[in-house]
C-alpha cells in the first residue's frame, strides 16, 4: 500500500512538473523581443534584436558599434560611412580579416548576396573554432552587410555551434531590419 502512494505521488508529482513546463524554455518564454534604434551619420535603422544593444561611438571615424550578449548569443552591430566601399567589399573584407587571425582554425565561409528591409544586401555565413575562456570552441557566425543613407552597416549574429537556442533566435532575428 504504500509503495502505491510514493507511486502516487511520484506520478503526480512528474504530472504537474510537466503541465507546468518544467524543462527548457522557449526561444519566446526566454526572450522579449523588439526593434533597436540604431543611428550612425544620416542613418537610421531599426534591429530585431532580443534585448538592448549598448551604444559605442567608434573614436575619431564616423562609425559606431552597437553590442550585446548573453549565454546563447553575441549580437554586433557595426557601421561606417560608405565613402567607396559597397557591402560586397566590406563582406570580403570581413572574411580577409577572419583569415589572417592567428587563433582561427578550420574556417568555411560562404558570401551570398541577398536583401534587408528591402535594401540590397550581403550575407556572410562562417563556422570556425576559435579559444574562448581556456577551452576551443565552434563558432557558427553570420553577418549581415547593407548601405543605408551613406552608411555601411554589419550586423554579426554569433552562437556556439550546437547552441539550439542561439540558432534558433538567430533564424528568427536575422535580417530582419526596417
Amino acid at each position: 500500500m504504500k509503495r502505491w502512494k510514493t507511486l502516487s505521488v511520484a506520478a503526480m508529482t512528474a504530472a504537474a512538473m510537466l503541465l507546468a513546463g518544467c524543462g527548457g524554455a522557449t526561444m519566446m518564454e526566454e526572450y522579449s523581443f523588439g526593434y533597436a534604434q540604431l543611428k550612425a551619420g544620416d542613418s537610421e535603422v531599426y534591429l530585431l534584436s532580443p534585448f538592448d544593444l549598448a551604444h559605442v561611438r567608434r573614436q575619431g571615424s564616423g562609425a559606431m558599434m552597437y553590442v550585446n550578449n548573453d549565454k546563447h548569443l553575441n549580437l554586433i552591430v557595426m557601421s561606417e560611412p560608405a565613402g567607396e566601399m559597397t557591402p560586397q567589399m566590406a563582406a570580403e573584407r570581413d572574411v580577409a580579416m577572419l583569415e589572417q587571425t592567428p587563433d582561427i582554425s578550420d574556417l568555411q565561409t560562404k558570401i551570398t548576396p541577398t536583401t534587408a528591409g528591402g535594401r540590397p544586401a550581403v550575407k556572410g555565413e562562417y563556422t570556425y573554432r576559435e579559444p574562448l575562456n581556456g577551452q576551443v570552441s565552434d563558432l557558427v557566425v553570420q553577418s549581415l552587410f547593407f548601405e543605408d543613407n551613406g552608411q555601411i552597416w554589419h550586423v554579426m549574429y554569433m552562437y556556439r555551434q550546437g547552441d539550439g537556442m542561439g540558432q534558433e533566435v538567430t533564424e528568427y532575428i536575422f535580417g530582419q531590419i526596417k
